[in-house]
């Protein structure tokens, strides 16, 4: 009988390993009927672990009870760690996976050193750890023992999480180097198919946050074939390479490709994971308030305000209802929670130095800025040092020390030479047109902003699109050129607007617009000028004189 089992089980193995999931599934529910129900059930929670977590967390239970009781205590640890990982990062629920891992390393105890110390060191997910020099810790440990036991797995494993740990703390050279280690370990087929997936995901984090794009793709090329025919890895990792690719395509101004990749990780039903819904909306967000979709964003997160992911594009949100007390505590919260985090921590201080020039704490946001000018100074990575030029330019453009401003502003241009970063990239564009405006260098200043809104449009960047044509517009230019005839005109426009564009021909104010359209004063004033943007005209009188021209030729 026992015989019978070890081939049902080896079966299921072999079967989930070549993509057959039904056929695994089939062959360990038949193992059940043997001797050996201990690790029947153990395979049983590793099959539905792909996406079937409830039933995961009673089969693995099962085994470890049974597995325990056998006194299998370095097989009943492996399950525990699964358990943990599964609470942890599945769940949401931090406390039971903290039980589990305790359960595990009771049991290890017991044992003789073993391999399974070093899969205890890396429970939790990378990419779901807060205290960056922790995980970079735990992973180094991983790495020792896996080279000690040669277990190829672990060793993957243990590169690409002590790689993320470092080019999160900024060292994005030898971060990216172990990462490309573990990398090729999986391309050669040296790794299990879970800690490949686990590996990748390792990956396409680092690149989201270090914006990569380049290496994101062309790993992506190189594992996909790996990748691809695994019917046992888990989903829930899947949804998660998606939404880390996709916020590698957001950074690097390719927003249609991003927001489809990201609604379509939301809509997966086979993803239950809290973290990965939570990293989702947050980037999500974040591209909506580009949009200039304040509304929207603020209902994507507030089902995840009390998640760090949400700590950035929360604040944000808090800045532009002209709410900054609220902004400076959300971002004091994430910059307490993280630890040894530079490259998140350098977007959060961004956003304070910008909170409290907001309200005319130029001390504070000075003492912000020196702050981030001092963490960019310890890392490799040129977005981190143009964020902290950034923030310096705001605060001597706020403190009138105009041709240091500038200075500052031109420095962190050069920090993002080429397309990897254009809507950060077109932003520093539009403060140096400010500061050049406001240093008396007019011409320097429409050539930046022209720059920008080019960027802005080619991205449906709505709210940094119509700052840049307000700017301009003041400075006596309309920031492109009008439409030749009139159908070119007409196809700029949405239907909303082109109904918008007839009342204002007609006379109406923005509250008898919104009166008519059954739509809020402020939708109304938002279609508005999203208009006369579009039309390149200054005034409600050229709009509406625009308008007339228009009927008499196209269809509005």
């Amino acid at each position: 009988m026992a015989s019978r089992a070890a081939e049902l089980l080896a079966t299921a193995q072999e079967t989930l390993a070549a993509g057959a999931y039904d056929d695994a599934l089939s062959a360990a529910t038949a193992s059940l009927e043997e001797e050996d129900l201990a690790r029947s059930h153990r395979t049983l929670g590793d099959l539905y672990s792909i996406d079937r977590y409830a039933e995961a967390q009673r089969e693995w239970e099962l085994a470890f009870r049974k597995l325990r009781d056998e006194g299998a205590w370095r097989e009943a640890a492996q399950v525990a760690i699964e358990l943990a990982r599964l609470h942890a990062n599945m769940f949401g629920h931090p406390s039971a996976g903290a039980g589990w891992v305790e359960r595990a390393r009771l049991l290890l105890e017991r044992l003789c050193p073993c391999v399974e110390w070093g899969y205890l060191e890396l429970a939790y997910m990378a990419c779901e750890r807060p205290d960056t020099d922790e995980l970079l810790a735990a992973a180094e440990r991983a790495l020792t023992i896996a080279l000690e036991h040669g277990d190829s797995n672990l060793e993957a494993q243990a590169l690409a999480d002590s790689g993320l740990a470092l080019v999160t703390q900024g060292r994005t050279r030898e971060g990216f180097s172990r990462l490309d280690a573990a990398l090729a370990a999986i391309s050669a087929g040296e790794v299990s198919p879970i800690a490949a997936s686990i590996s990748f995901c390792s990956m396409l984090t680092a690149c989201d946050r270090a914006g990569d794009v380049r290496r994101a793709e062309e790993w992506t090329g190189i594992v996909s074939g790996v990748l691809a025919g695994l019917g046992n890895k888990p989903r829930a990792l899947h949804v998660h390479c998606r939404v880390a690719y996709g916020s590698v395509l957001y950074a690097s101004g390719r927003w249609p490709e991003a927001e489809a990749l990201m609604i379509e990780a939301l809509g997966l039903a086979e993803s239950a994971s809290l973290s990965h819904r939570a990293l989702t909306v947050a980037h999500l967000a974040d591209l909506r308030i580009d949009q200039g979709r304040i509304a929207e964003a603020a209902l994507l997160l507030a089902p995840f305000e009390d998640r760090l992911t949400s700590c950035g594009p929360l604040a944000r949100v808090h800045l532009r209802r002209g709410q900054p007390a609220l902004a400076e505590a959300v971002l004091r919260r994430g910059l307490r929670e993280m630890v040894g985090d530079a490259l998140r921590a350098c977007s959060l201080l961004t956003l304070l130095v910008e909170v409290y020039l907001s309200r005319g704490a130029f001390d504070d946001a000075r003492a912000t800025a020196d702050e981030l000018a001092a963490l960019a100074a310890g890392v490799d990575i040129g977005v981190v040092r143009a964020e902290a030029a950034v923030a310096a330019g705001r605060v001597l453009a706020a403190t009138a020390d105009r041709p240091a401003a500038i200075a500052s502003f031109e420095d962190a241009k050069a920090h993002l030479a080429g397309d990897e970063r254009p809507f950060q990239l077109g932003l520093i564009r539009i403060e140096l047109a400010r500061a050049r405006a406001a240093a008396g260098d007019r011409p320097g200043a429409i050539t930046e902003a022209r720059a920008a809104l080019a960027c802005f449009e080619r991205l449906g960047a709505t709210h940094a699109r119509d700052e840049a044509s307000a700017l301009l517009r003041g400075w006596g230019e309309t920031g492109r050129t009008r439409p030749h005839n009139a159908d070119e005109v007409a196809a700029t426009l949405t239907r909303r607007e082109r109904e918008v564009l007839k009342l204002i021909s007609q006379g109406l104010t923005n509250a008898e617009i919104a009166q008519r359209l059954f739509i809020s004063a402020k939708t109304a004033e938002h279609h508005v000028g999203r208009a006369l943007s579009k039309l390149g005209v200054r005034s409600r009188a050229e709009a509406a004189a625009l308008a007339v021209r228009l009927a008499a030729t196209t269809e509005l």
